[in-house]
């Protein structure tokens, strides 16, 4: 199951993966605050419109402080909620010592179909995995 945790979004809340538990299938994605995590950022985006056709929210979790995810979001233009873990705490226990990134599909009620740690950013799987894991929980609970 996907843990819960809540951390200050851009745009003033704190949110996770709770505020979408019942709701929508998930994509919850750590990643870095340097361009590879950018580039990553903006990948989620681009697919954005297939994530939604499958029922599915984005969630992201940058290690850095509100103002910067801020201008990251914006910068980006991105269509998903970033969240800012400025400590580091949350995705230091999320993820282990070793990983800096990860990618994660759930389903609405939390349950992991896919998850993958990488050491960064860049050494994620494309979003294109992610869409199959969502196409696959579609099939799965069909609601």
């Amino acid at each position: 199951m996907v843990q819960i945790f809540y951390l200050p979004a851009v745009g003033g809340r704190q949110s996770g993966p709770a505020a979408l538990r019942s709701k929508y299938n998930m994509v919850l994605a750590f990643v870095e605050g340097n361009a590879e995590g950018e580039a990553y950022l903006e990948a989620l985006a681009t697919a954005y419109r297939d994530i939604q056709d499958n029922q599915a929210k984005v969630i992201a979790v940058v290690p850095l402080p509100l103002k910067e995810a801020a201008n990251i979001s914006e910068r980006l233009k991105l269509p998903y909620s970033l969240l800012a873990d400025e400590s580091g705490a949350t995705t230091k226990r999320m993820l282990g010592e070793s990983n800096h990134a990860a990618l994660c599909v759930a389903d609405r009620y939390g349950q992991i179909f896919y998850v993958d740690f990488a050491p960064t950013s860049a050494s994620l799987p494309s979003v294109q995995a992610a869409l199959s894991w969502l196409d696959h929980i579609q099939i799965q609970c069909p609601e």
